[in-house]
């Protein structure tokens, strides 16, 4: 089955998992654009960082399709805040700064508003007539201003770095950020710790962001993934498209979307590398394309998917027990008729 399973593997990988020869060349064009709207923007107010920190599958090298999105943080320069947590299980938060000798609420709608202002008045000098350049606001609550630049959208997303700084709380590590990884030795967890827990808005409030840390473990750490790269690229593609929401639901019409979260298969991704930590674990894509299904298969068993960088969050508490079924045939079926499957 190993030898088909590879076959198969390869055949899907050099089939559906595109790679732009111009990818890097794009991308530089990109970042080199944002730059200098951002240095624009800082140029006009202080508030918002002269610079953007990269995030998401293509910061990572996860990316399973040719470049057509990038996601950037751009970080908010505030000296003295409140950072305080509104729920017990840390997943929003509220942000207070001190304006005029009080406290009042960090205004994000506001915040959103005035950056939208900045990027069309650099649009009007600089990209007036140019039609590959589009900035398009959503609602004053949405987490992200979006842009297009030459056909690529762009979401920026505001975020306070290292949030915690203005708060007296610890976060809650789990064990294998504490000493007890197989993956990570003791100096790399110690790093993804002082790297700080960022935030970014989500309507009125704001929540942790591990965008940050995710670009480190995976685009650094590791950045020469070989086979355990191009099986998750393979299993993020699967993801996509064909396990996806509608296949639970009878009849459904609507936009067709993974029902793995981006974040819950990069803590796949780290879970799978915890329990096979040895190069030896990954010297075949097909071994490292069921390392991967053998941990998803686990977590169905066990109904329980742990967050990576918080203690006893489980991320799949609310899934229903008809899901872990359907979920678990699709794995069933991939290991036993993969001709069919990978397709």
């Amino acid at each position: 089955m190993s030898g088909a399973l590879e076959e198969h593997l390869r055949e899907y990988y050099g089939k559906y998992v595109k790679k732009d020869p111009g990818e890097v060349d794009k991308k530089n064009t990109i970042q080199s654009v944002l730059k200098k709207l951002l240095e624009f923007i800082h140029s006009r107010d202080e508030l918002f960082a002269d610079y953007f920190i990269q995030v998401g599958s293509i910061a990572d090298g996860t990316k399973a399709e040719s470049v057509d999105e990038l996601d950037v943080l751009v970080p908010l320069r505030k000296d003295k805040l409140q950072v305080i947590p509104v729920d017990s299980n840390l997943n929003i938060f509220t942000i207070d700064e001190y304006v005029g000798g009080s406290w009042r609420c960090l205004s994000h709608d506001e915040t959103i508003s005035k950056l939208f202002e900045l990027v069309n008045e650099y649009k009007e000098i600089y990209y007036k007539d140019d039609l590959q350049f589009k900035v398009r606001k959503k609602k004053i609550t949405a987490a992200a201003l979006c842009l297009t630049i030459d056909w690529i959208k762009i979401d920026i997303v505001l975020c306070i770095e290292s949030a915690l700084w203005f708060s007296n709380m610890k976060w809650p590590y789990p064990s294998w950020l504490n000493g007890q990884s197989k993956w990570l030795n003791h100096e790399q967890q110690e790093y993804v710790k002082g790297m700080g827990i960022d935030m970014t808005c989500q309507g009125i409030h704001w929540r942790p962001s591990f965008s940050r840390i995710d670009a480190f473990l995976l685009g650094k750490i590791d950045s020469k993934g070989g086979n355990c790269k191009k099986a998750f690229k393979i299993f993020k593609s699967l993801n996509s498209y064909d396990w996806t929401v509608d296949q639970l639901c009878e009849g459904y019409l609507g936009k067709s979307r993974p029902f793995l979260g981006s974040f819950m298969m990069k803590f796949l991704y780290f879970h799978t590398r915890e329990k096979y930590p040895e190069p030896q674990h990954w010297d075949s894509l097909a071994k490292s394309f069921c390392n991967f299904l053998d941990v998803l298969k686990h977590c169905c068993n066990e109904k329980r998917l742990d967050h990576y960088y918080q203690a006893n969050v489980n991320l799949f508490e609310r899934v229903a027990d008809k899901t872990y079924l359907w979920l678990q045939e699709k794995i069933r079926n991939v290991l036993e008729d993969p001709e069919t499957e990978l397709v």
